[in-house]
Parts: C-alpha cells; structure tokens; sequence
C-alpha cells in the first residue's frame, strides 16, 4: 500500500516535471506573487448534508420503518426506498 501524501504534493503536479513533489529551491523560478481574489461571505452558501446515519437506526418519516441510514427529502428524512432517486 502507498504512503499517504499532503493535497500539496499533488498542488504542484503540474509545475516542473509533474513529479508531485513541490519544488522550492529553483534558481530559475519565474512565479508571480498573486494575492488571493477576496471573496464575501455572505456569497458563499454553506455546504448541507444530504442523508444521516444512526447506529441504533432511526424511523423514516414516511413510512416508519427503522433504518441506519436516512436521506433528506422535502424537509423529511426518509429511507431509501421512499427517497426519489
């Protein structure tokens, strides 16, 4: 099994030789210093759920049956076979 690597190892893979490795002592380094684009916050939605999970189970909504697992649907969470696919 391979070792487990940074998300920066894989940032520069198409930099350089594309090896994955970053490269910081390069004499011949051409890079522009950018400031990041200044985002509002206000723009950004925050990230929802879409289903949960119960060790001891949970009743869907819909049809009362107990399940680990549950999906939101319309303000409910429901088991799989009541959720639209």
């Amino acid at each position: 099994m391979s070792e487990d690597r940074s998300l920066d190892d894989f940032a520069s893979a198409g930099e350089g030789e594309g090896n994955g490795e970053a490269e910081t002592d390069s004499a011949e380094d051409d890079s522009v210093d950018v400031e990041p684009a200044e985002t509002d916050s206000a723009d950004v939605e925050p990230a929802e759920s879409t289903s949960t999970w119960s060790t001891d189970g949970a009743d869907c909504d819909r049809c009362g049956t107990t399940v680990t697992r549950r999906w939101h649907a319309d303000g409910d969470l429901v088991c799989s076979d009541c959720v639209e696919w």
